[in-house]
């Protein structure tokens, strides 16, 4: 029901736009694809394997925590026979901050992994927003939409700015650097 709202104020909008701009000229819109956009931005390519890197040195630093908490479980359980009380309270103590600390250390991770994630696609879409921004002034362009827009089920190719919009963006990225 939401889709079919937003749809049908997004077709109202389009054909406002249009009727107010007739007495202007030709309306010109224009279409977005994020997907194909991803897929294609060199620059964004380079953004998504820094994260992956971000991502697998964490990875493997969580990674080597479980391999010595795994250790210290198989040496509790070869030792357990051997050991006093006092010294297999010792050990499963020790066992269990290990545990709580690979534990935190997940969580944590995880949660740098997410932030980093929300900010690089924060830095990206404001970035992409004002590629498409500049793309719409310097060529007239009243309308631009996203591909995956709700209530936008059909988009004629010649609508599409995917690929105008990844060259814009790349070259901004290289002029930054």
């Amino acid at each position: 029901m939401n889709r079919f709202f937003i749809g049908w104020i997004s077709f109202l909008l389009v054909v406002g736009i249009q009727t107010g701009a007739l007495a202007e000229g030709p309306v010109k819109i224009g279409v977005v694809d994020v997907k194909e956009f991803q897929e294609k931005s060199i620059a964004f390519q380079k953004i998504r394997n820094e994260l992956q890197g971000k991502f697998q040195s964490l990875q493997k630093k969580l990674e080597d925590e479980k391999n010595a908490l795994l250790k210290l479980e198989e040496d509790y359980r070869k030792q357990s026979m051997m050991l006093s009380l006092d010294a297999k309270g010792d050990k499963r103590s020790e066992l269990e901050k290990k545990r709580r600390y690979y534990k935190y250390l997940y969580e944590d991770l995880s949660e740098q992994m997410k932030d980093a994630e929300r900010d690089a696609t924060r830095r990206i879409l404001k970035e992409l927003e004002g590629v498409v921004q500049k793309i719409a002034d310097d060529e007239g362009y009243m309308l631009i939409l996203e591909r995956s827009t709700p209530g936008l089920v059909f988009v004629d190719s010649t609508l599409n700015i995917t690929d105008q919009v990844t060259k814009a963006y790349d070259r901004t990225h290289q002029q930054q650097q």
